[in-house]
């Protein structure tokens, strides 16, 4: 790859993102905008119909294509199963990110910085990228967490839980299929709830609950968040429920200005 192309990021027109699932590798191609659409013209994008008064937008946009769903340049930036054919190729994915994160900087004044989950080692290297671009931004570390198997357990069992009520005339056993995705969890996620890993589409739906706001950082963040603008960064939007989540606890608990969120990856087009 002709090096000389980073020092003009303007000059580039068309990048896209090949997948090798035989080798499992991805490239970065400046010759197509298919699979993961990371070019500087027409990102970063924005969505507002996820959550309703929430401006949602995105660095890359993901594209439906012969090669999938985008999602296998989140397990390479991750390091789960997939790599980058050559580290050339991840520079260049970089400088476009780089580059799409400045675009947004200049639109969004950023303010205080949620990350979700706060564990998430790719959310806080887009949060390094992005902050890094302005001077308003503010980190705030570990104030959004990830319910464990044990706190969804007790939640499903308590006698008013939406779960109960959706499954009224069958609950013993939807609870026992519950307890199989949730042992899933504790295999695969150390104990960590998951509902990625919940595939029957009802009972996702029945689980309305991700997050919990860590019990030393809610009075400590208060002043910090009531009135202020947030802006709410994650990885990659699957169906929108952890940022709708994540929108909701924060509203409940605070009064803040306005949310924005931001992600790396887009919901599917």
């Amino acid at each position: 790859m002709n090096k000389g192309v980073f020092n003009n990021i303007d000059s580039i027109l068309n990048e896209g993102i090949d997948f090798d699932y035989i080798n499992r590798t991805v490239s970065y191609n400046p010759s197509h905008e298919e699979n993961v659409d990371t070019s500087i013209k027409n990102n970063p994008t924005k969505d507002e119909s996820i959550v309703p008064g929430v401006q949602v937008w995105s660095i890359f946009k993901r594209k439906r294509g012969l090669q999938g769903d985008g999602n296998p340049l989140i397990y390479a930036l991750k390091g789960e199963g997939w790599t980058f054919r050559t580290e050339e190729d991840r520079l260049a994915i970089e400088q476009q990110f780089d580059a799409i994160a400045t675009k947004f900087a200049k639109l969004y004044k950023i303010g205080i910085t949620v990350l979700i989950p706060s564990s998430n080692e790719l959310n806080h290297h887009i949060a390094e990228r992005v902050l890094s671009k302005s001077k308003q931004g503010k980190l705030m570390y570990g104030y959004i967490l990830k319910l464990t198997t044990e706190e969804v357990y007790n939640i499903v069992l308590d006698f008013n839980s939406k779960f109960r009520k959706i499954y009224k005339d069958d609950f013993n056993n939807a609870f026992i299929k519950l307890c199989g995705y949730l042992e899933k969890m504790n295999k695969e996620k150390e104990g960590s709830f998951s509902r990625h890993l919940v595939s029957d589409s009802k009972m996702r739906d029945a689980l309305d609950f991700t997050f919990q706001v860590s019990k030393d950082s809610f009075a400590k963040y208060a002043n910090q968040i009531n009135g202020q603008n947030i802006l709410i960064l994650d990885d990659t939007i699957s169906r929108g429920q952890s940022i709708k989540d994540a929108c909701k606890i924060i509203t409940e608990c605070y009064a803040p200005k306005s949310i924005t969120v931001l992600t790396l990856l887009s919901k599917l087009y």
